[in-house]
């Protein structure tokens, strides 16, 4: 307090002499002093002097805040370079481990013990396992992935975040990204958040952490409006699920009890990837659903499955399919491709008053084996200009394709 006074304490020289100030005597000495120096100037030139003045002192403060921006970013970078040249191979090779690894090989493999490891901010590991695990996008499960990001500490400190409400979204992101599990009371104050993103992320991450009931909210969050980027983490999410020999839902099931169409139509497909036999074999009974994306959905999951036994149910339904979904069949039958269909296609192209759907019926005659290209040619000799016009088009069309895939 004396060091505090003696620094406040200022001697004023004046014409009556010698004047003490201390302590708060002397901040209102200056400021005094300072309103007295322009007070006799306009307040125009008083705001604009303040404002210079202001602007000036706000620039030297954004400058330093820039240059130490810089600065930080770049020692981030230049520590993430030196981890990354000494753990990426030791990671890549964890990863890519076929056979669980525990805890002790992790920590003999990265050279390291835990508290030396622990000295070094997981935020550096979380974004070398995300570097690995994009490089390994093709593997649907990594058996090593979630003993090693214990071992790091990057499910310690995504759990901190999540539990002290910081960048949720990201933490949730990288779970499901990292197929990292964390306690399910963990994303109980997310699975019901008002932001759309943050809970749409929480109920996907709900189907990996929960054992007792994975699907709880998932056809709640299948009715609600679907996001381009959803159907794609559903995926990702199933496959890990059934790597995992965890219990899988009944995907027709859930078809039929939801609302949103597309969502519907998703989970029809998902049949072709990760549906039971029995699913399989139900599918056919989708063709006149409906909901018309569900009928492309089933006749998608045929084609995909190579299920000929399907080719009788297809040719039943196509007279009752509007346009767009004829094609779709035809296509399918092509994909199928029994030797069953020549005269079928024939039929079609006959039948249809849609020009699309005569091409698209040409094309497939053209493709369906030596009797569909031979049928091909007696339908252009035996046609009229009009009609051989369309098919000389067909033909040209299909021969462009093959010398562009030469």
């Amino acid at each position: 307090m004396l060091y505090l006074q003696e620094t406040l304490t200022c001697a004023a020289q004046s014409d009556f002499g010698t004047v003490e100030f201390a302590d708060w005597e002397l901040i209102g000495y200056y400021l005094n002093l300072f309103a007295n120096y322009y007070a006799g100037y306009p307040w125009q030139i008083l705001m604009s002097y303040s404002i210079a003045v202001c602007s000036i002192i706000s620039l030297v403060v954004l400058f330093f805040m820039f240059v130490f921006r810089v600065w930080k970013q770049q020692r981030i970078k230049k520590k993430e370079k030196k981890m990354y040249s000494e753990y990426s191979g030791k990671l890549h090779h964890i990863l890519g481990a076929a056979e669980m690894m525990t805890h002790e090989q992790i920590l003999e493999i990265l050279g390291k013990t835990e508290d030396e490891i622990r000295m070094t901010d997981a935020y550096y590991y979380a974004n070398m396992l995300e570097e690995a695990r994009m490089a390994m996008y093709e593997i649907v499960c990594l058996p090593n992935m979630q003993v090693l990001a214990t071992t790091l500490g990057v499910c310690d400190r995504f759990t901190y975040q999540l539990l002290k409400h910081k960048d949720v979204f990201r933490t949730l992101q990288m779970l499901l990204m990292l197929q990292i599990t964390v306690s399910e009371g963990l994303l109980a104050n997310y699975v019901n958040h008002t932001n759309r993103e943050i809970r749409m992320m929480a109920r996907l991450n709900y189907i990996t952490c929960s054992r007792n009931a994975p699907y709880r909210y998932l056809l709640v969050e299948l009715n609600e409006e679907q996001p381009l980027y959803r159907p794609m983490i559903l995926n990702y999410v199933f496959g890990w699920m059934m790597f995992q020999d965890r219990l899988m839902p009944n995907f027709l099931n859930l078809a039929d009890r939801v609302e949103n169409e597309d969502s519907a139509a998703f989970l029809v497909r998902e049949v072709a990837l990760w549906g039971k036999e029995n699913e399989k074999e139900e599918v056919k009974d989708y063709f006149l659903d409906k909901r018309l994306k569900v009928r492309s959905a089933a006749i998608e999951v045929v084609a995909t499955l190579g299920d000929v036994s399907a080719e009788d149910k297809l040719v039943e339904s196509y007279f009752q399919q509007p346009e767009h979904i004829r094609q779709e069949v035809l296509r399918t039958l092509l994909a199928l491709n029994s030797g069953k269909r020549t005269e079928f296609f024939k039929e079609a192209y006959e039948m249809s008053s849609s020009r699309e759907t005569h091409a698209v019926a040409l094309q497939c005659l053209y493709k369906y084996g030596n009797s569909g290209r031979r049928l091909f040619e007696i339908m252009r000799n035996e046609a009229d200009e009009e009609t051989r016009m369309l098919i000389d088009q067909v033909d040209s069309m299909i021969l462009l394709e093959q010398l562009q895939v030469l």
